[in-house]
């Protein structure tokens, strides 16, 4: 099943640590980026992740790509859209689109795809109302 769903905006401002020896933000740092925006998401649909752990559902990131555009520097103000692209039977692949507020420089882009497991660790099919969320 495919779905393509409204975007989530989550706003953050680069703070000192992220950023490395030429003032710019650390590559590793797009993907904390990329995971505030995904609970972000949650969020705004009403969805705690610890409500889900309790209910024994864990998704784990099993695949991720980044494509860097502009550079994001300290104190940048930047808008991370997320939304889900694509639910199968136990995975679901949400994308990025990281900006720059002011003058909307395409910072990065990019996806993840989590699984559904469960307590233990293995693959299992998502529940009924969790893949309707996903879906919608």
């Amino acid at each position: 099943m495919t779905a393509v769903g409204t975007p989530t905006l989550h706003r953050l401002v680069v703070r000192f640590a992220e950023t490395d020896l030429m003032g710019i933000v650390h590559h590793s740092n797009y993907l904390l980026y990329f995971e505030a925006a995904r609970v972000e998401w949650l969020k705004a649909r009403g969805v705690s992740y610890d409500d889900w752990v309790r209910a024994g559902v864990h998704l784990p990131v099993v695949d991720a790509k980044l494509r860097y555009g502009r550079p994001a520097r300290f104190d940048d103000a930047l808008s991370v859209a997320a939304r889900v692209v694509e639910v199968t039977r136990v995975t679901a692949r949400f994308h990025y689109e990281i900006t720059r507020d002011g003058d909307g420089a395409s910072i990065c882009d990019g996806e993840t795809r989590l699984a559904c497991v469960g307590p233990n660790l293995r693959p299992r099919r998502w529940p009924a109302d969790i893949e309707r969320l996903l879906s919608s």
